[in-house]
């Protein structure tokens, strides 16, 4: 019994290596956005629009993997994917112009898509169900790490090395990351029942019910988290460095709400945590778009970053139990793909237009009034 909850310890491991990999492929973005937008020359809309792509790169390669990793295995999937992602880090590394930039974001996007569709159901599957819960939040921390330490970690390497050089420096790491998962990942048989369609997913209320919930979720976090920096240096007037620094230090709180909402899903129930979860979210979220500078402003970012981040956990504990093995892959992916297209795809660029028109306040204040009125919708699941 205890070498198998070991080796169970040793997958969680890999996989969260994993996770915080894919996960910073995204992230690293948001603190080098100002840099790339005086690199390139563009304005708000045109920064945030890189995030469109890399949103519908990801939004492709969720609904593929939804449906081809059951297929041919859920290690080969994952697999495509890192490669995918060395190639598009390297190919960021030598992008001169917007248009490289934005292709190049795509690719990161398909190759950082794979991943989750492919990582839960192996997870849901060593684990016992009542222990889902924990084992989905401790492998999400890698998220929430990688919201902390990116920014500071970028602060921290642009001292020494060029914003471009980042970007190698993650394909050489990704690299190394699938090279680990090919040589120790077990590779267990795809389903032996015939995987659900979209069909069948999309005809299903808490189907439309979560992607709703995961497109507001996702806009309070990364949408937000992308557009933040601009938020700070553009409008606030915070150096890029001391920018840097503060939004990395407002997510700490994030690694440890991760580990409670899982521990809270497990013990009072899904709904009752996601409830939570999204009301003290849009109540911060919006309280953050009329908070004055500099002290309050930082304590609402911070409290808005820290819960938001417990979302993401729970609602894959809950897609998890919605759904049966054969459709779960599907309907994750789909869940997600929607999503974090709407969410996180839409939201810099709808945020950057209403900062270039009004203000940022005005799309934050948007933001949480629709977040706040989503809590009705989980009387549905």
């Amino acid at each position: 019994m205890c070498t198998s909850l070991i080796m169970k310890l040793l997958i969680l491991f890999l996989f969260w290596s994993l996770w915080y990999i894919n996960f910073s492929s995204r992230t690293i973005f948001s603190p080098l956005l100002p840099l790339i937008q005086d690199q390139l020359s563009i304005n708000n809309v045109l920064a945030g629009g890189l995030f469109t792509f890399l949103s519908v790169g990801y939004a492709v390669s969720l609904l593929a993997s939804g449906l081809l990793s059951p297929r041919i295995g859920y290690k080969r999937s994952i697999t495509i994917g890192f490669a995918l992602l060395t190639l598009s880090h390297f190919s960021l590394y030598v992008a001169f112009s917007y248009e490289s930039f934005a292709i190049s974001a795509l690719l990161v996007g398909l190759g950082t898509g794979i991943y989750l569709p492919c990582a839960i159901p192996l997870l849901t599957a060593a684990f016992d169900r009542r222990h889902w819960g924990k084992a989905v939040a401790l492998h999400d921390t890698a998220a929430s790490l990688s919201i902390l330490s990116v920014p500071l970690l970028a602060a921290l390497s642009l001292q020494f090395f060029q914003w471009r050089d980042i970007f190698l420096m993650l394909s050489f790491l990704s690299l190394a990351a699938v090279i680990c998962f090919m040589a120790f990942c077990p590779d267990p048989p795809p389903p032996e029942k015939t995987p659900a369609g979209f069909r069948h997913i999309l005809r299903r209320r808490d189907f439309w019910i979560m992607t709703t919930l995961w497109m507001l979720a996702a806009a309070n976090g990364m949408g937000l988290y992308n557009i933040i920096p601009l938020f700070l240096v553009n409008e606030n007037h915070l150096p890029l460095e001391t920018a840097n620094t503060v939004f990395g230090l407002s997510r700490i709180g994030g690694f440890v709400v991760s580990i409670l909402a899982g521990f809270m899903a497990d013990r009072i129930g899904v709904r009752r945590t996601l409830f939570l979860i999204m009301l003290i979210t849009g109540l911060s979220t919006t309280t953050l778009a009329l908070a004055p500078p500099f002290t309050p402003l930082i304590l609402v970012l911070i409290v808005q970053a820290t819960i938001s981040t417990g979302f993401f956990p729970v609602a894959l504990v809950a897609i998890s139990k919605l759904t049966k093995s054969n459709e779960r892959s599907a309907f994750m992916g789909a869940t997600i793909a929607v999503g974090v297209a709407f969410g996180l795809g839409l939201t810099p660029v709808a945020l950057g237009g209403v900062a270039d028109k009004w203000s940022f306040d005005a799309g934050f204040l948007a933001l949480g009034l629709l977040t706040l009125s989503s809590t009705t919708l989980l009387k549905g699941i």
